[in-house]
This record gives C-alpha cells, sequence and structure tokens, in this order.
C-alpha cells in the first residue's frame, strides 16, 4: 500500500477512535478542566435535550437524576474535579519514586565511548515527558524524527493527532498523523507518514513535499504503553487509571453530593408564611427599575454590567430584620402559633451526613490502594510486621510495573535515537528504572536497625537510612555510604563488643572509631572532599578504592602520633 492510500484508508481508525474517546474518559477524573461560566438557562436547555454530550459522565448523572435535581448537581460540581485532585497530589507524587531506584542502570556505548548518559538525548527533560505521558495520555507514540539542524530528534504524538497505524502487539509497522512542516519563510499543514524504510511529508490535499529515507530497518516510532487494553486490537492501551474510571465516577459524584449537601449546615430549608412583602412606603416592589441606582432612575446614565448580577432578597441573610403584622385569633388575642412558625428549619439527617463521608473515604482509599499500593498497612496505629511487609510488596508492585513501562520505552526511543544519529551498529543502549524505591520509612529502617542479628546487616541498613533520607540529595547519599563503609563498626553494640574481647582495639582503630569526623576533616583538609577523592580513583575496584583511602588515614593518624609523642 502506498503511503499516501495508506492515510487516506484510516487503517485502524475506528480503534483509533476508541482509544481517543477512552483518552477522552480519563482525562476528565485525572486531569481536570478549567472552570466553564455556563448561565443557568443554558443548562437547562441543555438538559431538556434528547440527545447525550460527550461527556459520559455527565449523561449518566443526568440520565439518573430529575431536570432540576441534575442542574442543583451541575452547580456544585467544580473543576478540576475532586479526582483530579486526588491523583495529581496524592498519586502522582508517590509514583515519582521511580526515579530514585537504588538499582537502576542506564549505560550507553556510542562509537566505542561508553557513558551513562549521551548529550544528544536530553535525558532528563525527556524522562520526565515520558513519565506524565504514561500517567495522563497512554495512547500516544513517541517518534523519532532527526532534525539535526534545530537539534530535535524526537516528539511524542497523541492518539489525537494519529490518522492511520499499522501495528502488531509490540511494534509499529506504519503510522500516518497530522503535523506541520516549518519552512524558512512559511509552514505547511498536512500529515506526516513513517515506516521501516522511510519519512515522508504530504501536505492536505495528499501531494508528496518532503521524502527521506533511513536505514534503522524498523519504524523508528513506538506506543507509550506496551499493554492493550483489549485483545480484539493492538492500538487501545491499558493506562494505570483504567479499571479505577467507575470508581472516580462514583468519588466525584459523592464529593459533589457532599458539596451540595454541606451549605445545608449553615443555610438550612427553610419554610417560611406567605406574606406579601412591601417596602418602606408600604408599595409593592415591582422589580428592579424602581429599585436605588437602577438604569431607570439614572436616567441617561447607563450600567456597564451587560449581565447585572441580581442581589439577594432573602430574608435569610445575617442581620435581617423581619416585621411581620401579629394576625389575632376570633377572641382578639394575638396568635402566638402563628408569630412563633413564620421561619420552619429543616436540616440535613446528621447519619446521612456521616454515611455519605463514611462512604467517601473508603472510595478515596480503594482508590490509592489501586494506585499506589495497599496504604492503610502502613498509617494505622496499630499493625504488625506481616502488615507492613505487605503494604511494601503492594506499593513495590505498582513501582515496578511504572519501572518497566518507563525501561521499556525509553531504551527503544534512546535506541533508535542514537542509531539513526551514529549507526545502529555503532550503538548499543542498556536502561533499567530498577526495583528498590526505597518503599520503607526512615523510622522503620532504624527499628530493623536496632534488631539485626549482626554488623554486616546493620551496616546495609544504615546506607539504605542515608540513600533514603537523601533520595533527593545523591551526592550526599554517595558521601554517607563511602563514610559508612570506612567506619570500623557502625553501632555502639559493635564497638562495645570489640572494646570487649581479649584483643580488643587496635589503637589506630580506636582513634578512628572515637574521633572519626576529626579524621575526616583532616583527610579532606589535604585530599579534597571524600566523595570527590573516591571517584577520582578512577577504574579500581570499590574494594581497592577503600583500602586505598583507609591506608591514607591510617597514615595521618599515625603520623599525628608520632609528631605528639615526639613533642
Amino acid at each position: 500500500m502506498e503511503p499516501a492510500e495508506f492515510i487516506k484508508k484510516k487503517v485502524n481508525h475506528k480503534y483509533i477512535l476508541d482509544a481517543r474517546q477512552q483518552q477522552k474518559d480519563l482525562s476528565y477524573f485525572i486531569q481536570g478542566s478549567l472552570q466553564d461560566e455556563i448561565t443557568i438557562e443554558y443548562l437547562r436547555v441543555w438538559s431538556n435535550r434528547k440527545y447525550s454530550s460527550d461527556n459520559k459522565f455527565l449523561n449518566w448523572v443526568k440520565l439518573v437524576f430529575k431536570t432540576e435535581n441534575f442542574l442543583s448537581f451541575y452547580k456544585y460540581l467544580r473543576n478540576p474535579v475532586a479526582s483530579a485532585k486526588l491523583v495529581n497530589d496524592d498519586i502522582k507524587p508517590q509514583l515519582r519514586r521511580v526515579f530514585h531506584a537504588d538499582d537502576s542502570v542506564f549505560k550507553y556505548s556510542v562509537k566505542g565511548i561508553e557513558e551513562t548518559c549521551h548529550a544528544d538525548l536530553n535525558s532528563k527533560q525527556f524522562d520526565e515527558e515520558l513519565f506524565n505521558t504514561i500517567l495522563f495520555d497512554h495512547n500516544s507514540v513517541v517518534v523519532q524524527d532527526i532534525d539535526i539542524e534545530s537539534k530535535r530528534y524526537r516528539e511524542i504524538v497523541p492518539i489525537s493527532k494519529i490518522v492511520s497505524v499499522d501495528c502488531d502487539r509490540d511494534q509499529i509497522n506504519k503510522i500516518a498523523y497530522y503535523s506541520c512542516l516549518e519552512l524558512e519563510n512559511s509552514s505547511i499543514h498536512g500529515f506526516s507518514y513513517i515506516d521501516k524504510d522511510q519519512y515522508v511529508f504530504f501536505d492536505r490535499d495528499y501531494n508528496m513535499i518532503v521524502r527521506s529515507f533511513h536505514d534503522l530497518g524498523v519504524c523508528p516510532a513506538d506506543w507509550i504503553s506496551s499493554e492493550n487494553m483489549f485483545q480484539d486490537n493492538n492500538v487501545v492501551k491499558k493506562s494505570i487509571f483504567s479499571y479505577a474510571l467507575p470508581d472516580f465516577e462514583e468519588y466525584v459524584f459523592l464529593k459533589t453530593l457532599q458539596r451540595m449537601t454541606e451549605p445545608n449546615g449553615a443555610i438550612p430549608v427553610t419554610v417560611q408564611l406567605n406574606a406579601k412583602e412591601t417596602n418602606p412606603s408600604g408599595e409593592l416592589r415591582k422589580g428592579l427599575s424602581k429599585e436605588p441606582m437602577s438604569s431607570a432612575i439614572l436616567g441617561a446614565q447607563t450600567s456597564n454590567d451587560t449581565n447585572p448580577i441580581a442581589p439577594s432578597e432573602s430574608d435569610l441573610q445575617a442581620g435581617t430584620i423581619v416585621k411581620v403584622t401579629a394576625p389575632k385569633s376570633q377572641e382578639g388575642k394575638v396568635d402566638m402559633d402563628v408569630v412563633q412558625n413564620y421561619f420552619q428549619f429543616h436540616y440535613m439527617p446528621v447519619e446521612a451526613m456521616e454515611y455519605l463521608n463514611e462512604r467517601i473515604k473508603e472510595i478515596e482509599k480503594l482508590i490509592l490502594s489501586s494506585m499506589i499500593g495497599d496504604i492503610a498497612e502502613q498509617n494505622e496505629a496499630a499493625k504488625n510486621e506481616m502488615q507492613v511487609s505487605k503494604g511494601y510488596d503492594s506499593k513495590e508492585d505498582r513501582l515496578r510495573w511504572l519501572s518497566n513501562e518507563l525501561s521499556r520505552i525509553k531504551q527503544l526511543s534512546d535506541f533508535k535515537t542514537l542509531a539513526l544519529l551514529h549507526g545502529k551498529d555503532k550503538v548499543s543502549v542498556e536502561v533499567f528504572f530498577g526495583t528498590d524505591f526505597f518503599i520503607e520509612s526512615v523510622d522503620d529502617l532504624y527499628k530493623s536497625f536496632s534488631l539485626a542479628p549482626n554488623a554486616i546487616e546493620r551496616r546495609k541498613i544504615l546506607k539504605r537510612i542515608s540513600q533514603t533520607r537523601n533520595k533527593h540529595n545523591l551526592q550526599q547519599a554517595k558521601r554517607d555510604t563511602i563514610l559508612y563503609d570506612i567506619i570500623p563498626y557502625v553501632s555502639d553494640k559493635d564497638f562495645s563488643t570489640a572494646m570487649s574481647t581479649e584483643a580488643q582495639v587496635d589503637p589506630v582503630v580506636f582513634q578512628l572509631q572515637t574521633r572519626f569526623d576529626y579524621w575526616i576533616s583532616i583527610f579532606e583538609a589535604e585530599y579534597g572532599q571524600m566523595e570527590l577523592f573516591y571517584e577520582g580513583l578512577g577504574e579500581m575496584t570499590e574494594s581497592t578504592k577503600m583500602i586505598t583511602i583507609k591506608n591514607l588515614l591510617k597514615n595521618i593518624i599515625q603520623n599525628e602520633q608520632k609528631s605528639v609523642s615526639n613533642a
């Protein structure tokens, strides 16, 4: 099939439309939107229509509510919706732990030169884009399209721009999408077509404008997400939020109902006697034309507000003085029952409010559990070791899934980008975001430290404490790890045990243990920062580096002791 025909035929168009709708349904709950200013008159017309909108959630609410109840619900529904706040404030920050794994691996070899990050990849920014796209736009495609002049090597194409795609489960064979070709003095809107051999750009009339070839051997485009949502097609992908959609709907629905009921506590439903309202002169009010400062009274002066907001005339406002002619009974006495019942207040039952609040908490906990693991066991005061372990395992499962997704797409994109730039035979890429994400809290690690059976385990835990505490300061974490390897005993318990033995402790070791900070400062005054000195030892093994540093420290201690004894 020729490229132009492939575009016109719109291969897998039905599934592309399904993926777009799926993306739109999810986006409403996980990203939200700006709050529209819609008049109640417009909304009333919309709610009375027989056909539905493209917002499935509002269609559902409209279906289960009467028109007046739906209008009331919509007035209290505010954007971004409550679930979007939950996702962005609670779920997303927890999932960002995927960037701080202890066992991550990033190795690149380009033309025989090995490095941990290649400058052409702009990795930090691109990794952020991948992370956000996996969460919020998971049906997108990463396209490697080399533009040497502007140093743009790849882009993320959302499902809304894809026109035609031929793909297997794990690989895109051909793809076409809406794009724009930037020329020196103009731009052309049209279609980009890519396959295993070529890039082609067509204008909107399917005229070929630019064509170039590549030797990658596969199509330089890949789905952001690896898992299919359904077995019958390879286009609609699975998101981490896919199966939480009904929970999001219930959560937003109940949160909106709660918002509707809360004002009832401050301003209850009120029954008022139907008495005629009069102005101070005793005349019945006839509308805004006789109100103070109205346009009718101002004459030539006119209001600047095309849609003025009328002030409330409710008798329930604070400070309102209500005057009612006291009705009398047949005996000529004042009817106090009527006076006392001029207003009747009706409050929302406390039981209903409590049920609503508890149900919202249940749904919120369910959503958080399905997204970032079972947090209940970690947050409750009464918890045993098995519960804590279960909570950590469930969190790690989510992060490992995300790690696998990021590792897959980053490795594919990084390799194809470098291969197109430098030749596929001259490039190798190994990417792995890791599996160890420092899930345990520092407090839990200190408890484990106190219960550790031997010095080896205590030293491991102490390093982990530093890595957890300094997960956003990698340089400090590296320094602490080196220092924990240098200090002879990582706990007072180990040092006391050593001192109680017959051989006791070597004098140099005793000095290093008891005056550790002092000797490290002397070392750094002579050789520079410990972590920089460690890195400067080059290709030595870790054990050789440690022996070198400890020997230098030993020399410093011995030389100072000699100078003291000679003095």
